[in-house]
């Protein structure tokens, strides 16, 4: 089992899974909010908030860089996470004078608040399977914009519940898109949590596991 069509193409690269191989993709999934948690107002400034490690996988400047693009008064974005790369990427905020907008607010072992209080998804990253963080901010109604990679680009339809990008620019662009059409992303969050609830609820993708263990067992 595969939980991406992604992880299904690199294990038959790497001759992990063979042509032959019986391969079935169950995507992750992630439990459901409460009614009480999905929330689809729209601040002013619009809220902004990317949920990841600080390493190399992971591409936080690019989001910084991306928002030097965009007016100070129209934005503030929070960093969830810790790790190696973090001071790095705190020093390029301070270069950049976006202290005002930009806060970092460490690891959390609970996100659900980040997700209701803020307005728009982001995961800005070089590489990824399946990511959860994703799958959870759809969960509670937030749109997305994420790096075009394979894995992303399983959760994302793009102009429908958020943007897939490649650089700085297209970044910048989609978050200017949101800047100057508040409706858009009450729009494409509800599709985001069509979405979710479609493919990605925690207790079907258990059932489409359990579906594989029993006609295993069938097959005995």
């Amino acid at each position: 089992m595969c939980v991406s069509y992604y992880d299904k193409k690199i294990g038959r690269r790497d001759k992990v899974l063979d042509s032959t191989s019986n391969v079935k993709v169950i995507h992750n999934g992630s439990t459901t909010p409460s009614e009480q948690s999905i929330n689809y107002s729209v601040h002013t400034p619009l809220r902004l908030v990317m949920i990841a490690r600080f390493s190399p996988q992971k591409d936080q400047e690019t989001l910084i860089k991306a928002v030097t693009k965009l007016p100070k008064d129209s934005y503030k974005l929070t960093f969830v996470g810790d790790g190696e790369t973090l001071q790095t990427n705190k020093e390029l905020v301070s270069k950049y004078g976006l202290n005002h907008n930009i806060k970092f607010v460490g690891f959390k072992d609970d996100i659900s608040d980040e997700l209701i209080n803020n307005d728009v998804y982001i995961l800005s990253t070089h590489y990824e399977g399946l990511p959860i963080s994703i799958i959870e901010a759809m969960s509670y109604g937030l749109p997305i914009i994420a790096s075009d990679i394979d894995g992303n680009n399983e959760l994302i339809k793009n102009k429908e519940n958020g943007f897939l990008v490649h650089n700085v620019e297209e970044l910048a662009k989609s978050l200017l898109f949101f800047i100057n059409n508040p409706n858009e992303i009450k729009k494409m969050g509800k599709e985001s949590f069509s979405l979710y609830k479609s493919e990605f609820e925690l207790e079907s993708r258990l059932e489409e596991i359990n579906k594989v263990y029993n006609t295993l067992l069938s097959e005995r």
